[in-house]
């Protein structure tokens, strides 16, 4: 038993520096990739989990379950940190029919020259994005306490989106006539106003934008590089897409260094 027993060895303090060497060789090359990919992940998780909850509070108008919906995004300061709050929103078709029928809701515009209400909807106010009880109210709004399971409201931290401390929403019905939007994601007043079709979404921490929110123009081209931009696209129709940005880069010929050259938007 003694001549087996001195067979068996076990590591020398010297195997055991190589290890441990070469673990700290490995984990350093491999660290920024991980990285680079743990972030990606965060924000494509982040706009799949939105386009999910635009699809399913969608789907509701066309079950029946509500005859007007809403998808209402904030960003705004949580202490030192800030979050991007998505909730969906529902209104029942009862709701929507009273306020159909009756011609002094919020639901209509008044004419300017005469001053009465007209049969032409109001698309700057119905799909409010403020607190007014005046304006249109919610069956089912997760922010005033409902558990119903066909709304829910999502917050992400780690996410920004194209404004900061504002508010946007965008709202969909089974006819499609109602399809309009509010704040940030609508441009013009009363009869004008032109619903936009994106919200873009980028990683807070973006090392390439010192800037807490994704750095786009008016036409939603990216000023600066952005590691992680994606764009969400839907239509009045409830069609929900999403494209990510892919950067390019060009070579400075002074310099031999490669410099971003702008990108284009990829499918996914």
């Amino acid at each position: 038993m003694r001549a087996q027993d001195e067979k068996i060895k076990g590591f020398n303090i010297l195997e055991l520096i190589v290890v441990v060497v070469i673990i700290g060789v490995i984990s350093a090359v491999g660290y920024p990739n991980f990285s680079k990919w743990q972030k990606d992940r965060e924000a494509r998780d982040a706009v799949i989990k939105i386009k999910s909850l635009i699809q399913g509070i969608y789907s509701q108008t066309q079950r029946g379950q509500y005859a007007f919906v809403q998808v209402h995004i904030s960003e705004e300061a949580d202490g030192a940190d800030r979050n991007l709050i998505v909730t969906s929103k529902g209104m029942k078709p009862q709701t929507l029919a009273s306020l159909l029928s009756d011609g002094n809701s919020a639901w209509w515009t008044a004419d300017p020259e005469s001053g009465e209400t007209s049969r032409m909807p109001d698309y700057a106010n119905i799909c409010q994005v403020g607190d007014d009880p005046s304006l249109l109210d919610w069956d089912d709004d997760p922010e005033q306490g409902s558990d119903n399971i066909e709304v829910r409201q999502i917050i992400f931290k780690n996410v920004a989106t194209n404004w900061t401390d504002k508010t946007g929403a965008i709202c969909f019905g089974k006819n499609d006539r109602w399809f309009s939007g509010n704040g940030e994601l609508a441009s013009g007043t009363g009869g004008d106003v032109v619903v936009d079709n994106y919200l873009f979404i980028c990683d807070r921490s973006n090392k390439y934008n010192t800037s807490i929110k994704c750095d786009l123009d008016g036409a939603g081209t990216p000023n600066t590089e952005h590691g992680y931009l994606y764009a969400i696209e839907w239509s009045r129709f409830g069609n929900i897409t999403y494209e990510k940005f892919k950067n390019r880069y060009s070579i400075n010929p002074q310099s031999g260094e490669k410099e971003w050259a702008g990108g284009d938007w990829v499918a996914q």
